[in-house]
Formats: C-alpha cells, sequence, structure tokens
C-alpha cells in the first residue's frame, strides 16, 4: 500500500502538467466555439479519465519490468487529443447531439491513451 502512495505521489505532477497543457491548448477552442456549442462541467473528465487509464496500465502487470521511469512522458501524447477533440465537437456542433459527442471523445481520447501506453516502448533510463 504505501508503494503505491508513492508512485501516486509520482504521478500527481505529471497528471497536473498532462492538465495544464491540455487546458491551455483548449481553452482558445473552447472560448470562441461557446456560441456552437455548450460545454458542460462534466466533460472536463477528458483531463481526468485518459489519464486514468493510462495510469492504471502503468501499475498493471503490462508495465512490471518493461516501463521505466522516462515512459512517464507518455501522457503528453495523448494530451494533446485534447485540444483535438474540443476542435472536432465545435466542429460538429449541432450535427451530433452534444452529449453523445462529448462521451465519444471521452471515450476516444481513452482508447488513445490505452494505444499509447502499448505502443510506446520501453525507454531507457
Amino acid at each position: 500500500m504505501h508503494e503505491c502512495i508513492n508512485k501516486f505521489g509520482l504521478l500527481l505532477p505529471i497528471w497536473a502538467m498532462h492538465a495544464a497543457i491540455a487546458a491551455v491548448l483548449s481553452a482558445p477552442i473552447v472560448f470562441f466555439g461557446r456560441k456552437r456549442v455548450r460545454w458542460h462541467a462534466w466533460e472536463l473528465l477528458l483531463l481526468i479519465l485518459p489519464f486514468t487509464v493510462w495510469a492504471v496500465l502503468m501499475f498493471s502487470d503490462y508495465s512490471t519490468g518493461t516501463k521505466t521511469l522516462a515512459n512517464l512522458g507518455e501522457p503528453f501524447f495523448f494530451a494533446l487529443g485534447v485540444p483535438i477533440a474540443a476542435l472536432v465537437r465545435v466542429a460538429l456542433g449541432s450535427r451530433v447531439r452534444e452529449p453523445v459527442c462529448a462521451a465519444s471523445a471521452i471515450a476516444a481520447l481513452c482508447l488513445a491513451a490505452a494505444a499509447v501506453f502499448f505502443t510506446v516502448p520501453p525507454l531507457p533510463e
């Protein structure tokens, strides 16, 4: 249990940087797209759930003995997907039901986080 708390303490600043990058890059899209789509607070899960999927995989047996501390940069790859998802959401506007579009974006980014985990090879420390 103590080891898990130490790992969480290590991941918290990485998540904060991931979320900050995603939020800063998405802010102009959200601001200027607010007249085309209505944003909901639950859509902030885009900043949390993909990272959670990746973190669970990092704590799993899939990374034991293969992934190193050098792989802690992986979340920055899928952080770039957040503004892309926001841009797609604005571009689709009201053509697709907003909850469906937002939920699809969250699911797609969770899949992207898993894809990043499985495709980025173990990096040397």
